[in-house]
């Protein structure tokens, strides 16, 4: 085989392996994991917002540029989200799917309630084994006004851009 052969064979090839790659991406579905998640009109976290989607949408991927994907809404919307703010599997909203567990763990010793509560703070079980095992309740305290903290999307959003992280990344 000359030469010349070899390399159109070889260009050939290349060009087919990225057809694959690109079909693959191409197509894809990907669902929303983020609460909300803000459609760009470029893949910069400063690039204009052109749609906001929201968790568990649908989004069709049109491409994928680095750690970002263009999609497309089913209303049509198009633009660049960062990529892990999204999953290949629907995400569940189910928040009782902790206390199930918790309960499920517990079994006779759970009530629905408690199970519930339990992902929320210290129980009642929770706490007795607390202080059974002598942890001291300013700990226990701390564990229950962490649980009720609350932080907004906004100042998760401010904590990612001043910190450079996620989607703010450079």
């Amino acid at each position: 085989m000359t030469r010349r052969i070899r390399h159109l064979l070889s260009g050939l090839a290349g060009l087919l392996g990225i057809g694959l790659l690109v079909s693959v991406v191409y197509g894809a579905e990907v669902y929303v994991q983020a609460k909300s998640a803000q459609l760009r009109n470029g893949k910069t976290s400063l690039s204009q917002t052109v749609a906001t989607v929201q968790f568990g949408e649908l989004l069709q991927v049109v491409r994928q540029e680095g750690d970002w994907l263009e999609v497309r809404t089913a209303a049509g919307a198009q633009g660049w989200i960062f990529a892990n703010k999204t999953t290949t599997t629907k995400p569940s909203r189910s928040a009782s799917s902790l206390a199930k567990l918790g309960q499920a763990m517990r079994q006779a010793e759970a009530a629905p309630m408690t199970a519930s509560t339990g992902a929320r703070g210290l129980d009642k079980v929770s706490e007795e084994y607390a202080n059974r095992s002598g942890i001291p309740q300013q700990y226990q305290d701390a564990v229950d006004r962490m649980a009720v903290y609350h932080i907004s999307d906004q100042e998760v959003e401010e904590f990612l851009r001043e910190g450079g992280l996620g989607e703010y990344a450079n």
